[in-house]
């Protein structure tokens, strides 16, 4: 099957701008016109992006951990073999990727994907700055919402009897008195405040954010699943940023930094957060047919029963496009 481009209306789209006066030679826009197009149409959300981030950092540093701070252990002396020591009592080990690790990694990698992506089809700056900003804006909104969980949610961490030290100095609460709260910790408060932030994980919450919207990107931008079937190349290209995400998961796992209900948590919770952002800037996640075509703010999309954006023929299982009008 081919789709074939119709003529465009002004209000649908994609649809054609006319020359500016700061396009270069050759009908192409100059550096200026780029600038300028790309803070009209993306300013203000990377403006949002940054008081998220803004937001995110406040509540991390100054908002007590209220979740954590209000839940109850069990404190048995003498005892190592309790429900409470089994799920709390594990060893304390640094974290195999690092908090800056992960962050460089959920830009990184959608970078890399994303530019090589364009470099090697279209080659347009637009496409590059939409897929990127949904990216980061998946990163940053998860980002936002997981500490906001941590914050009032929480929960003790699995090595959290290591880092707390209890030194209870008299009974606890309920009917047999063994049941206290942070307060009797002893260890160093930084680190206590650290494991009383166990749900979700958000580790592997950005990285699933990073990682499904990546694919999504992949499956609209090359028509993996599509009406034709694809390279088993392109499927494992398809599968490597959620490869990458679990990986992610599995290492959070193994440093005993989380539980693994906070692990499914964190999957489940970005995968949401980047489901919802490609929907926010493309007009389908799913249809093959406009699942590439970018959305603007300023104008809605109207598609018609006959409407077709892309033209394409396959070469042993790979898409061969045809490009028509100026890229969204």
């Amino acid at each position: 099957m081919v789709w074939r481009s119709k003529p465009r209306d002004k209000g649908v789209l994609p649809t054609s701008e006319p020359r500016s006066a700061d396009e270069g030679s050759g009908g192409k826009p100059g550096f200026r016109a780029h600038v300028t197009a790309f803070i009209r149409e993306f300013g203000l959300d990377w403006f949002v992006l940054l008081l998220f981030l803004i937001i995110a950092f406040v509540i991390d540093k100054y908002v007590p951990d209220a979740g954590g701070r209000t839940r109850y252990f069990r404190l048995l002396p003498g005892q190592s073999t309790s429900p409470q020591m089994e799920a709390f009592g594990h060893p304390y080990r640094k974290q195999i990727i690092t908090f800056w690790a992960s962050a460089g990694l959920d830009v990184g990698i959608p970078a890399l994907f994303i530019g090589l992506m364009e470099l090697f089809t279209r080659r347009s700056f637009v496409n590059f700055a939409r897929g990127m900003l949904g990216a980061i804006q998946s990163v940053i909104t998860c980002c936002l919402i997981q500490i906001i969980l941590k914050t009032f949610a929480g929960g003790f961490r699995p090595s959290f009897f290591e880092i707390c030290k209890p030194q209870p100095d008299g009974p606890g609460a309920g009917w047999d008195g063994t049941w206290y709260r942070w307060t009797i910790c002893t260890g160093d408060p930084d680190k206590i405040a650290w494991a009383l932030e166990s749900f979700p994980s958000g580790h592997v919450a950005t990285s699933f954010a990073a990682g499904v919207f990546l694919s999504l990107y992949i499956n609209a931008k090359l028509k993996v699943f599509s009406d034709y079937r694809p390279s088993p190349l392109l499927i494992l290209f398809f599968f490597a940023p959620l490869t990458l995400a679990t990986l992610m998961g599995g290492a959070i796992s193994a440093d005993m930094s989380h539980h693994s209900y906070d692990i499914i948590g964190g999957a489940i919770l970005g995968s949401i957060v980047a489901l919802s952002v490609y929907r926010g800037l493309y007009a389908s996640i799913f249809d093959s047919r406009i699942n590439h075509i970018g959305l603007s703010s300023s104008r809605r999309f109207v598609r018609k029963p006959d409407y077709d954006y892309v033209e394409y023929d396959t070469h042993y299982g790979f898409p061969v496009f045809t490009y028509y009008g100026k890229s969204y």
